[in-house]
């Protein structure tokens, strides 16, 4: 948990260094003008791969798959990406922004909690409507060897294309 904790005090401060709670970052982003906060998240999820299937191995770690509704997970996406691109944050960077301050990332949280709570009262009445239980889809197999296989491809190829990526900025 230390760990956990220092890793994401690194990676808050190399975010800040990014400028990546910024509203002209993040939009640079989604009309692909800048590459950086791609980049960024690419490395973040290929490290952080890693270091999580190093976790479950050692039992410091569990997974709790939940299950995949193919409606929900759309409908979900497009909403997180309304937000993004509405307030030019996603949660980690708006967490950032409202510790400096910032009224629009306090707005955005409000709305985020509002939104997490009608939500979460609204989903038994939601689930006939957010399509198919596809079940649990997990790529860490009964096997260490596969997984490591899996998840050593995976941050390699993370990690590749976030050092090909060239700002166009």
């Amino acid at each position: 948990m230390i760990l956990a904790f220092i890793v994401g005090i690194l990676f808050a401060l190399i975010a800040q260094y990014a400028r990546l709670n910024s509203f002209n970052t993040i939009a640079s982003a989604a009309l692909l003008k800048n590459h950086d906060v791609v980049q960024i998240l690419f490395f973040a999820i290929a490290i952080s791969s890693i270091g999580f299937f190093v976790m479950y191995l050692m039992g410091g770690a569990s997974i709790n798959v939940k299950p995949f509704y193919v409606i929900g997970v759309c409908v979900g996406g497009i909403l997180f990406g309304a937000g993004v691109a509405i307030l030019g944050y996603c949660p980690g960077t708006m967490l950032m922004a409202l510790a400096e301050g910032k009224a629009d990332a306090l707005l955005g949280y409000v709305g985020g909690i509002a939104a997490a709570l009608l939500f979460t009262l609204a989903y038994p009445t939601l689930l006939p409507l957010i399509g198919p239980d596809f079940g649990a889809i997990n790529l860490y197999a009964a096997s260490a060897t596969i997984t490591a296989m899996i998840v050593g491809v995976y941050a390699v190829v993370l990690l590749f294309m976030a050092f090909k990526l060239e700002s166009k900025a």
